[in-house]
């Protein structure tokens, strides 16, 4: 399907042999029954009924599954992306079964059946699963941080949460931010720290405490790092 044009949608089953290959359009796979095991650049996972996963088209993969099984699947043509603003990393992206992809799942399962692979209302349902896929970028691993900024720092967990390997997520993380993840996780624990200091009366020792750091040292350089000043000086100065 070198040539495809239009959008491909039927129900397709996988076997225990290995198959490792690339084709030039995407592939979104919808769980029906059963698991696949998918390999990519990024991704060693198991799609199960609570996952789906997007291929981006040209991306080398490696699937097989082992036990009984069944997939709604769409070959995606290049024709069909928003280039304007869709895009998807290297390797694919692996997404919760929310309720609204299990609502799409039906709706693209009706079409299906009713032989209308080239219709324009697929085209259309995928249009909205494209805006889902830009929503996947409202991530995981930044809303944990924010949550979660006073805990230790872990950097394998957090790319554990968005399912990419350490050295991928630094550089996904910047470009999707502007920031690493350290720097992050410093510019949350200082919005933290102003705001305690000019609304509180905490000690520096509780601030830094609050948010995140065993020594007030540590908040003290964060200040003199970023804002050139002390956090005493920064009180004193502000909170007239």
């Amino acid at each position: 399907m070198t040539d495809l044009r239009n959008i491909v949608c039927e129900r397709r089953t996988y076997t225990q042999i290995s198959y490792t290959h690339t084709h030039p359009y995407a592939q979104l796979l919808l769980p029906l029954q059963g698991t696949l095991f998918i390999k990519t650049r990024l991704h060693r996972v198991s799609i199960e009924q609570q996952h789906l996963f997007f291929l981006p088209p040209g991306d080398e993969h490696t699937f097989y599954a082992e036990d009984r099984n069944e997939f709604l699947v769409l070959d995606i043509p290049l024709s069909l992306f928003p280039s304007q603003y869709f895009k998807t990393p290297s390797g694919g992206m692996f997404l919760t079964m929310d309720q609204r992809w299990q609502a799409l799942r039906s709706l693209f399962l009706y079409e299906s059946g009713r032989n209308a692979a080239h219709s324009q209302s697929l085209n259309d349902l995928f249009r909205y699963a494209s805006r889902l896929l830009v929503k996947k970028d409202q991530s995981v691993s930044i809303k944990y941080l924010q949550d979660h900024f006073q805990e230790e720092f872990n950097l394998n967990k957090l790319a554990a949460l968005e399912h990419y390997n350490p050295t991928y997520y630094c550089q996904w993380f910047q470009k999707k931010t502007g920031l690493t993840p350290g720097a992050y996780l410093q510019k949350l624990r200082l919005q933290r720290a102003k705001s305690l200091l000019l609304n509180t009366d905490l000690s520096l020792l509780q601030i830094a405490h609050e948010v995140g750091y065993e020594q007030q040292s540590s908040l003290t350089r964060l200040f003199k790092q970023k804002e050139s000043v002390s956090p005493t000086d920064f009180r004193k100065k502000f909170r007239k």
